[in-house]
């Protein structure tokens, strides 16, 4: 017998029916506290134990408070008569605690009750899990602590220190010791911080590590705000063990700090998680600079940094998602429930004026209405964004699996985060339809489903869709020079140096040879002595042949020697810019023949190898249009494939995707090229480069995936 058989025998018809004819009494356990939200009294009050709080004005608390479990509801409006500009009726009275008794848990219910709800509740729940086998997979929860208040309540006397002034202060000097000692490796930190987030590149042990860490900060975390919530008079009535998009972290219950607690209150209580993690981040870094590197302890605290510093701090104050951000700009804002109510504006500002259904919006100020659109558009945008990037990410980890089939549990993550999206896209589509079905039917006459069904085919058939072959590319220079010391020699001196430009012609490195030297003026003095003795010659007329012969074979020497004796000053054969780093430090070294002295590249001009994987390179052809989006640029360029090369290359190390796994072969890559003005470009610059195959039809991209998976996958 499982529990819902059991409630059924223990539950029968009568007495529920009897309790429901009881009348209401409010729960004495109930808080409640006034507050003032954008000039307008209320009183917010909450049942401990329950999820949310509820606002209330101050006449319904008055009548909430007349029920007490003996009058009847003409007897409440009688209590009330005097006391109000309006009077209630007993029929309001009636719908008022209708209404709260069906949605809220501020009436007090018996046992016998609170049984009849649980029944219900089980009996839906078991309900919902027949129909929909999958759960959220955005939020599991793990595991609850109802007394988590017990806890904080035995830590309380030991952490009250906390709150001091002395303290507050030590903590802020603390944090301006953790900036100075970030001073010199900021951009590394700011760059891990990042990167740390990157589970493509961590191995088994690394995400049990990440997994740990951040579910260990996460405790402090809400334990800090659980802890400000007592500080100021609260009770947290429930902490959470939960998965976040697979990642784990804890929930604490600081709902009754809004009730009980001012601006103030709330404020601290909102930033203290941040505040705990920007302790934790501090004494880490204290250990990570004061340890040497390489040390275990070193490490530890660097990744305790990763996690509770530069990454996690600006999440949390990111106003556009309910996290910590969030709460601190609707208190400082003055909206209450800001995302709710923003986002319900402009959805229903866009169902009553551009599809005309009959819908009520709430009255906002003109002030406040621009303020509600950009919100509500910012938040929406940034909220489906990182939904997307949760399932782009996750298809990048399962390619590094299956490159192949990555798509298909990927496409099942999509549908389960956007589940609820694509029933409320469901349910709005049926509630138009409904709304307009009779308009579309007369509209929808003969002649315009001809014309309509017409258009769906060009649609499906047109070919106006580009087809693109995307690979990664590298910028090299137009022209590359080289420059080699032709002959052997001690270097005398450099004329250049690194990022220096020079013109074709350019000396820049002098070599001195003395043995070569000498050979040359040696050479040089046997042919001005071969020239004597010609001249002498002619002007005996004796042994001319002979001396003129002496004197062509002298020359000959004179010039060979004189052309290697050139070749000491190596001169740049382009115009360029010089990109040997350290050029005088060759100064007094001896470099032998063919050492490779000094470069010289022309970027006026750049060349983007485009690395095209084999099973694409069908497709492609020299001239089709090219778009490379460098990874440093917003606006991509436009090219032509120049050529495409015949045999397959391997690919630069920094642009192939890295495996973790040495059993998936990595596809051959072609290389194509594409010459570009070097116009604010650089050498060596990176990016994604899409060349045109075609314009296709959507049928076309269909039937290709089809066939594709069946000539590549399947077959």
């Amino acid at each position: 017998m499982n529990i819902l058989e059991a409630l059924d025998v223990a539950l029968p018809e009568l007495p529920a029916q009897a309790a429901k004819r009881r009348y209401p009494r409010m729960d004495p356990r109930v808080i409640a506290k006034p507050h003032i939200e954008q000039d307008i009294p209320v009183v917010l009050a909450k049942m401990p134990g329950a999820d949310t709080f509820i606002r209330l004005s101050p006449e319904q608390w008055t009548l909430l408070q007349l029920f007490d479990g003996e009058r009847s509801f003409e007897q409440v409006a009688e209590a009330l008569a005097g006391s109000m500009a309006v009077p209630f009726t007993a029929d309001d009275v009636k719908e008022f605690s209708s209404f709260l008794q069906e949605k809220t848990d501020l009436f007090y219910r018996t046992p016998l009750e609170k049984n009849t709800t649980l029944k219900q509740k089980l009996g839906a729940e078991r309900h919902k899990r027949k129909r929909f086998a999958i759960s959220d997979v955005t939020d599991i929860t793990l595991h609850r602590w109802p007394r988590a208040d017990d806890y904080l309540t035995a830590l309380k006397p030991y952490a009250e220190f906390v709150y001091t002034r002395w303290f507050t202060l030590l903590t802020l000097s603390l944090f301006g010791v953790m900036i100075w000692m970030w001073t010199d490796k900021f951009a590394d930190i700011w760059r891990d911080s990042f990167e740390f987030y990157n589970f493509t590149d961590m191995t088994v042990w690394d995400l049990v590590e990440f997994w740990f860490l951040f579910g260990v900060m996460a405790f402090f975390h809400e334990s800090a705000h659980g802890m400000t919530c007592k500080h100021f008079g609260g009770n947290v009535e429930k902490m959470e063990f939960l998965l976040m998009y697979f990642e784990p972290t804890f929930v604490c219950d600081v709902t009754q700090i809004w009730i009980v607690g001012d601006r103030r209150a709330r404020l601290a209580t909102i930033l203290a998680g941040i505040w705990m993690d920007l302790i934790l981040c501090s004494v880490a870094t204290a250990v990570w600079w004061s340890t040497p590197v390489g040390m275990g302890i070193h490490n530890f605290a660097y990744k305790i940094i990763l996690v509770s510093g530069i990454g996690v701090t600006l999440l949390n104050l990111n106003p556009l998602i309910k996290l910590d951000g969030y709460y601190i700009f609707s208190e400082l804002t003055g909206e209450v429930d800001l995302k709710e109510r923003t986002t319900a504006y402009v959805s229903g500002w866009v169902r009553k004026y551009i599809f005309g259904l009959p819908v009520e919006l709430e009255y906002v100020s003109h002030k406040r209405r621009v303020f509600y659109i950009i919100y509500a558009l910012l938040s929406g945008v940034y909220s489906y964004a990182l939904i997307a990037f949760v399932v782009v990410f996750a298809y990048h980890v399962l390619r590094a699996y299956s490159p192949d089939w990555a798509w298909a549990p990927s496409l099942l993550i999509a549908l389960l985060l956007f589940k609820s999206r694509i029933r409320m896209l469901g349910r709005f589509m049926k509630l138009v339809y409904l709304d307009k079905k009779e308009r579309v039917r007369g509209w929808f006459t003969p002649v315009r489903v001809i014309a309509a069904g017409i258009l769906v085919i060009a649609l499906l058939f047109a070919p106006v869709w580009p087809d693109f072959v995307q690979g990664r590319f590298v910028l090299e220079p137009g022209r590359r020079a080289m420059i080699r010391a032709e002959v052997p020699g001690m270097v005398e001196q450099t004329s250049a140096a690194e990022g220096q430009s020079v013109k074709a012609g350019d000396p820049l490195v002098r070599l001195r040879n003395l043995q070569l030297q000498s050979v040359a003026a040696k050479a040089h003095a046997d042919l001005q002595a071969a020239t004597a003795r010609s001249t002498e010659a002619s002007i005996r007329y004796a042994g001319l042949g002979t001396a003129e012969r002496e004197r062509q074979q002298a020359l000959a020497q004179d010039r060979a020697f004189h052309e290697q004796m050139k070749r000491l000053e190596l001169t740049s054969p382009i115009a360029g810019i010089v990109v040997t780093p350290r050029l005088d430090d060759l100064v007094g070294r001896y470099v032998p023949a063919g050492t490779e002295v000094a470069e010289v590249t022309d970027t006026s001009t750049l060349t983007a190898r485009i690395y095209i994987p084999e099973f694409d390179l069908g497709k492609v052809r020299v001239g089709a249009a090219v778009r490379l989006q460098p990874q440093s640029e917003i606006v991509p360029l436009s090219a032509s494939l120049g050529s495409l090369a015949p045999v397959a290359t391997a690919i630069d190390p920094g642009l192939a995707e890295k495996s973790q796994f040495t059993g998936l072969t990595p596809p051959q890559f072609y290389v194509a090229s594409v010459r570009l003005q070097g116009d604010q470009l650089c050498e060596g610059m990176t990016g994604t480069a899409k060349i045109l195959v075609r314009y296709t039809s959507l049928a076309g991209f269909i039937s290709r995936f089809a066939r594709n998976q069946i000539e590549r996958r399947i077959w």
